[in-house]
């Protein structure tokens, strides 16, 4: 075994001169990252690497492959999965989920994108940064998919049939996981705009799989692909943070990358040329039986626009969807209102080779397409002859300009590859996404020149490369769909003889035991781990600390910013009469975007975009000593700003909370229907948020005010509001008006900021200058009767994949909150249910999870599966009961269970946390006592725990979002249905 050297010296590395196999061609600190970074290039493979040598300790490792999909197959999408499903050096069924058990990875997770793939992993310890370089390395270049053809079955799909009489179903996790994406309207609209944006070229296909085609996928080109996509010749290296360079390379090579020469065949992508005109396309997609069709057309004008090199274009187009579409008082947005066409309207502009505007309206009807086209041409040309408001263009741009400077992610280093890998792709240059203090510069000087309406004439206006696409709802649509395939598995198994069906069961029989075998213990040594004596003996903890002002609660936590002060106000909701809970929700969906006393809507976003890096407002629920009958729930308004704008943010934050009108009906009507649009789109996309809330709703009371204000009786009460609304817009308004009295008073007030210590006082009088803005009021709460009654519910639509969840509280129960739970939901989650529902069941995830106030939550997602779910998750307290793990797989665990809990955070996120502490009661020493329980935990602790969760199954609480057909035929599990009809406004 070679020795590695140990030198963080980046002054040794010289252009032109070679290390450890790798040639450096360019090296220049860039401002943008406050880093040096390297350029190289692997000199026998052209591997190439790139290297941001931050002061960061939060290291990662990501490599990445072009992939461009030559079909709609998924193949892609399967690789990403399969490939970590065994390798050369670590022969375990899986070491990707070994090391999502026990690594103190901070990130760790594969991606599929239209033309690349991506394997990032990222780790605060040393040893385990690259113990996980080592197995996605491996992973990569040397799968054990090649030999073992079940890990295509599994992953991708097969055909099951278990016995002669049975019939044939399609099974594998990313053909549910594809079925559960193709169930949102959105996707399908994304997917036929590609294909017809780019009838011949790659991302024209589906990189993730369509699941009339996953099927059609081959082992034989399932490798073929591999050996000619995942090859150092054409992998793409970064490397981020304060790992020592030398050793890296010398790992890199040393490891892998010697023992490949250099594909002669590069890996292109050729560009599509102009379809030469506007193609107008209709598609259909499915609603569930009963609800109506109208108002439930998507439509979509999309154009390629220019080539990833063309940065200061880029972020000038991004400028002009944000100006036309997205912003409050966008010409387009506002001109589709006026003309009654759709409740919400969005814009995209997606990078990649050759970037796509996208111009997107909801809840539409198939007869507004003309008009839709019409309206957008005509709106764009006025912005073109009359020129771009020059606010609204210096608001985004400052926004932008802010977000680019913050990174507000612990996960900086991911952030980084997304802004660089298109240029690093397809220009062979990985400075130019980074370096973008200079365009931005040069964008504000050619602003001022005509750039913007020049670019809209060009790209918009004149544009022969453009699709119309109006995707219009069917009723019925998907038990067509599914009867169709159920007759062509019928017609498969009808044309198979007495030999291919005794053998199609063998196989379904050999692949069920496949799954079910667990991997040696000589297997599972190959996987690096750590020691337990790796681990941090304290948990983290982020203090607060208090000052009052003027009788107002200041939480201050303090910490290095960057020059940022982050605040938020936090009022209680508890103030409200019960009846007005969901307004309190509907109020986060208004703050700031309505007109105030002293603004416009849309020059109150200027002046937001200007002035600060954000403004939101949401909900948030804490729960007093850890306990439901306790629960805290309040409205949350945060903004930031650049220390020397503090005032002026917080002088926008007073207006919006103490001067938003709420009387300007017309105003309010457009907002409302927006976000009943929104919601609409949010109930259709996400199952398990629905399933969940409504599960949580009959027994707990921090569930029924989540249903109340985000789950299906929000919905209810919001497509009410929105319903009626021309005939109640008064009581609405005043509503509206009383709950914003209740909430935003003086003494319904605590504030956190989040800065240094040098920065408070100036934040303090700031603050108290401002205060006299907002009323004083009792401060009085309300008593609610939040009346709980427990039902097995299930949420009926088009989905084709069912989202199971079954929960409860142990509290209720008897049984008290110890870290050992921790542990047993880390060995739940990534051990038994993982193997019962994903690789037996053949759902994309079954986890589970149990919280210190003693909700408890068992789930599946995107699960084909529905009855036999259920019974998986009711056999957990057998596994409990029979668990046994020796030191190393219980150590495995253990660090684990600790990577979940001290994930990194961003200085705005630790303020979060430390209110969250401050809510609930919880003290350090709470957490260090939890920490100990995780540590010292024993296998007889875990089966300990068996009859708390058979007790919490018994209770037999569940909810289940999924498709309408599927749950018909299993309506006698259920106390009720639920079908979300949105009636004919």
């Amino acid at each position: 075994m070679y020795r590695m050297k140990e030198n963080h010296d980046l002054g040794t590395f010289i252009e032109g001169c070679s290390y450890h196999g790798f040639k450096l061609k360019e090296k220049r600190f860039v401002r943008e990252v406050n880093a040096e970074c390297l350029e190289f290039i692997h000199e026998n493979t052209g591997a190439r690497l790139f290297k941001i040598a931050a002061n960061d300790p939060n290291k990662l490792f990501s490599i990445t492959f072009k992939t461009l999909p030559e079909n709609d197959c998924g193949t892609p999408h399967i690789l990403e999965h399969s490939v970590l499903n065994g390798s050369k050096s670590f022969p375990v069924r899986s070491p990707f989920d070994v090391l999502l058990k026990g690594s103190l990875h901070t990130f760790l997770n594969a991606m599929t994108a239209s033309d690349h793939t991506t394997y990032p992993v990222a780790s605060m310890n040393l040893t385990d940064y690259f113990n996980l370089m080592h197995v996605y390395l491996d992973a990569v270049f040397r799968p054990m998919m090649h030999e073992d053809p079940m890990i295509l079955k599994q992953e991708g799909w097969h055909y099951e049939l278990n016995s002669p009489e049975s019939p044939i179903i399609i099974k594998g996790v990313v053909y549910n996981e594809m079925k559960g994406a193709f169930s949102n309207p959105l996707y399908q609209l994304y997917y036929h705009m590609s294909k017809n944006l780019f009838p011949d070229n790659a991302y024209g296909f589906s990189s993730g799989g369509h699941p009339d085609a996953i099927p059609e996928l081959t082992s034989d080109y399932f490798s073929e692909y591999h050996r000619r996509y995942y090859h150092p010749s054409n992998s793409y290296i970064l490397l981020y943070g304060d790992a020592d360079l030398h050793r890296e390379l010398e790992f890199i090579h040393e490891m892998y990358l010697k023992d490949f020469n250099r594909l002669q065949e590069a890996i292109e992508l050729p560009l599509q040329s102009p379809i030469g005109e506007l193609k107008t396309v209709i598609e259909s997609y499915p609603l569930p039986e009963g609800d109506s069709l109208k108002d439930n057309t998507y439509l979509s004008l999309s154009f390629v626009a220019n080539h990833t090199s063309e940065r200061l274009e880029s972020l000038a187009l991004d400028i002009i969807v944000n100006a036309m579409v997205n912003h409050e008082s966008a010409p387009v947005r506002l001109a589709l209102q006026d003309a009654g066409i759709g409740k919400e309207v969005m814009g995209w502009f997606n990078e990649g080779q050759q970037n796509v505007i996208n111009i997107i309206v909801q809840n539409a009807n198939p007869n507004d397409m003309e008009r839709f086209r019409e309206i957008v041409f005509s709106t764009l040309q006025n912005a073109v002859s009359e020129g771009f408001d020059k606010t609204t263009v210096e608001g985004i741009m400052n926004r932008n300009e802010f977000q680019l400077k913050e990174g507000d992610t612990p996960q900086k280093g991911l952030m980084y590859f997304d802004l660089m890998v298109q240029s690093w792709l397809f220009e062979d240059n990985p400075f130019f996404g980074l370096e973008y203090e200079e365009p931005l510069m040069h964008l504000k000087d050619q602003i001022n020149s005509g750039l913007l309406e020049t670019l809209t004439r060009k790209y918009l206006l004149e544009n022969p490369h453009g699709v119309l696409l109006s995707m219009n709802p069917e009723t019925g649509l998907q038990r067509t769909l599914d009867a169709n395939l159920e007759t062509k598995l019928m017609d498969y198994k009808h044309s198979l003889n007495q030999d291919e069906v005794d053998n199609l069961i063998r196989e379904t029989q050999q692949l069920s035991e496949y799954q079910q075998k667990e991997d040696t213990p000589e297997a599972l040594e190959t996987i690096p781990m750590l020691k337990l004596s790796d681990i941090p003996e304290n948990a983290l903890f982020y203090e607060l600390n208090k000052v009052d002002t003027d009788g107002i609660q200041i939480m201050h936590h303090d910490v290095f910013t960057n020059g940022i002060v982050y605040t938020s106000f936090y009022f209680d909701v508890r103030c409200l009469p019960q009846e007005l809970i969901p307004y309190a929700s509907l109020m986060t969906a208004l703050l700031g975007k309505l007109s105030t006393h002293k603004y416009s809507y849309g020059d109150l976003e200027n002046q937001i975009n200007i002035h600060t890096g954000g403004f939101t407002s949401n909900l948030a629920t804490f729960l007093h000593q850890r306990r439901d009958e306790n629960l805290v729930p309040q409205l949350v308004v945060s903004a930031k700003a650049i220390t020397g704008k503090t005032d002026l943010m917080l002088d926008l934050m007073f207006e919006i909370l103490s001067g938003t009108i709420f009387t300007d009906k017309d105003r309010l009507k457009q907002v409302i229907r927006r976000h009943h649009a929104q919601i609409d789109a949010n109930i259709r996309q996400n199952g398990m948020n629905y399933a969940m809330n409504r599960a949580g709703s009959g027994y707990s009371r921090r569930g029924y005010f989540n249903e109340w204000t985000s789950g299906v009786e929000y919905y209810r009460v919001l497509s009410e509001i929105t319903k009626t609304f021309d005939s109640k817009a008064s009581i609405i308004s005043g509503k509206l008006i009383e709950t914003a009295f209740r909430l935003f008073s003086q003494r319904n007030l605590k504030v956190l900021v989040v800065c240094p210590a040098e920065d408070l006082e100036s934040f303090r009088l700031k603050l108290s200058g401002n205060i006299e803005r907002m009323h004083l009021d009792s401060g009085q709460f309300f008593p609610w009767n939040l009346s709980l009654e427990r039902k097995n519910e299930a949420i009926l639509s088009a989905s084709q994949v069912q989202y199971v969840v079954k929960s409860f509280d142990f509290k209720q129960l008897g049984y008290e909150w110890t870290g050992h739970m921790h542990v047993l939901s880390q060995i739940l989650s990534t051990d038994w249910l993982q193997n019962q529902i994903r690789v037996q069941g053949g759902a994309y995830g079954g986890f589970c999870g149990f919280a210190p106030h003693g909700n408890t939550y068992f789930a599946s997602y995107r699960d084909p599966n529905l009855r036999e779910t259920l019974a998986a998750i009711d056999a957990t307290p057998g596994y409990i009961r029979n668990f046994h793990a020796d030191k190393d797989t219980l150590t495995r665990y253990i660090i684990g269970t600790i990577s979940n809990l001290d994930q990194p955070k961003t200085p705005s996120q630790k303020g979060s946390a430390a209110m969250h502490y401050f809510f609930e009661g919880t003290t350090a020493e709470m957490l260090n006592k939890e920490r100990q329980e995780i540590l010292a935990i024993r296998s007889e602790d875990i089966r300990g725990m068996a009859d708390m969760v058979e007790d919490i199954l018994k209770c037999n609480n569940y909810c289940v979002y999924g498709n309408e057909g599927k749950i018909m035929a299993h309506a006698d599990m259920f106390d009720g249905l639920i079908r979300i009809v949105e009636e004919e406004q």
